[in-house]
């Protein structure tokens, strides 16, 4: 099961720092926002395992 939940987190930020790299061009500024959004969604993900350590 932990292997499942790290595979989503590394899916989730992918996914996240596509979708911040296109917001980021749209703004001329593409990889801060490929940075921005995938940072976002990496501490969004270390705060729900921490918060669900014990499933």
């Amino acid at each position: 099961m932990n292997k499942n939940r790290t595979a989503v987190a590394l899916l989730l930020m992918v996914f996240a720092a596509l979708i911040g790299f296109y917001v980021g061009s749209w703004l001329q500024a593409g990889m801060q926002g490929a940075i921005l959004f995938s940072m976002i969604a990496g501490i969004a993900c270390v705060v729900y395992t921490i918060d669900n350590r014990d499933r």
